[in-house]
């Protein structure tokens, strides 16, 4: 006989259900009656849900969680953690805010005006300052055209930037001076972790991972399986109206208004993918500037998915190997978002690369049985769901990347 089909006569093989535990500080008897529930399911695992719990990390979450790891002890089952306060992994149980506001989210943000010439002694004067952002760099480049596509020309003004004004001898014909700055806004949570930081993402384990580690460390490994990532994302949004209409999963670069998520390694390694200084060309992630367009959109995601990987998927990963436990989760893929910025990762693969298992997520009518070639109503999803991706690809993403 197959020593795995063996394996389920002897109730040996690998436990794959861990149904979520929502915990609210019901009283203990409860706590035991739902675990008890949970075993005569057949499931010998579950998920504590800590983000309706009120005392997360703190004593009443410290006695639920003594009761719930004792008590799965005593049954044979493991525990997983849900490991944030809040929806989506990165809050970081509020230590950002509280203990280390300078490691909140970075972005990059552009302002333009346009300017007609040839004018001798030219002067543009520069938006008003707005405390907490940084310009970083000044580019001017030609406009041939009615499309706000720019030539690849790039003239460098940040050094003529003087008394909230930029002093420029503007030659003839149409240019587009596009002023560059690092900002905190534009993101839908601010005081959550960058996500492109190695020691901004070292909160989220300060805040969490390692408190329950001083608590449960004879239990990791064995009754406590490990920690669960529930829908972490870059979260950049707009600082400028767009006119975009692709709906609030549909964030990518080339679109004009929206903040990009930032830190100076990004240049470095977009400078190095493009075999040259990446800042004249810049404004590429906005508008199109020529043949330069895609190459430097392509270094851009290379850079913030393969950061976030470093960072963020394998630093949580990594921890959790090095003392036993695994590490599990998902990232949003709704309506193809997975390989876009804001609500998403940018790289279904790299997001989850240091994980120790494939995830994905189905549920608020993303597939419904007979609907399979129409794009349908869903409660979630933007509040329609299109039935090729949930049906074809969903799940062909999380077996391309268990394989």
């Amino acid at each position: 006989m197959d020593p795995r089909v063996q394996e389920i006569f002897d109730n040996r093989e690998d436990n794959c259900l861990l149904p979520f535990l929502w915990l609210h500080g019901e009283s203990h008897e409860k706590l035991v009656a739902e675990i008890e529930a949970i075993a005569r399911s057949g499931a010998r695992a579950f998920c504590v849900e800590s983000r309706p719990h009120e005392q997360f990390c703190r004593d009443g979450w410290w006695a639920d969680m003594d009761l719930i790891l004792a008590e799965a002890e005593r049954r044979g089952m493991q525990v997983w953690i849900l490991d944030d306060k809040h929806f989506p992994t990165g809050y970081a149980n509020g230590l950002i805010k509280d203990k280390y506001p300078e490691r909140r989210i970075w972005h990059l943000r552009e302002e333009h005006v346009d300017v007609v010439g040839p004018q001798a002694e030219g002067a543009v004067m520069l938006s008003a300052p707005i405390e907490g952002e940084e310009l970083l760099w000044v580019y001017a480049l030609p406009r041939p055209e009615y499309a706000e596509v720019m030539a690849p020309a790039p003239v460098e003004l940040t050094g003529r930037v003087r008394d909230g004004y930029v002093f420029w001898d503007i030659p003839h014909g149409v240019h587009r001076i596009f002023f560059i700055y690092k900002t905190r806004r534009g993101g839908l949570m601010p005081d959550y972790i960058h996500m492109i930081d190695r020691d901004s993402v070292q909160t989220l384990i300060e805040a969490v991972y390692e408190p329950h580690h001083a608590r449960y460390k004879r239990y990791f490994g064995s009754t406590l399986a490990g920690f669960f990532s529930d829908e972490p994302l870059f979260g950049n949004d707009f600082v400028n109206w767009s006119g975009a209409t692709g709906g609030f999963y549909d964030r990518r670069v080339g679109t004009p208004g929206l903040a990009l998520p930032w830190c100076d390694e990004v240049l470095a390694r977009m400078s190095a993918a493009l075999g040259q200084d990446a800042r004249p060309l810049l404004p590429a992630l906005w508008y199109g500037i020529g043949e330069p367009t895609p190459a430097v959109r392509v270094a851009y995601m290379d850079a913030v998915t393969l950061l976030w990987r470093e960072h963020f998927s394998f630093q949580l990963g990594e921890w959790c190997r090095a003392r036993g436990v695994q590490y599990i989760g998902h990232i949003i893929e709704d309506n193809h978002s997975h390989a876009r910025l804001g609500w998403s990762a940018g790289h279904f693969f790299r997001s989850l690369d240091g994980q120790d298992m494939a995830g994905i997520d189905v549920v608020l009518h993303q597939i419904i049985p007979g609907l399979g070639r129409h794009l349908h109503t869903a409660s979630g999803a933007g509040g329609r769901a299109d039935a090729r991706f949930f049906n074809c690809v969903l799940a062909k993403l999380a077996a391309s990347h268990a394989h």
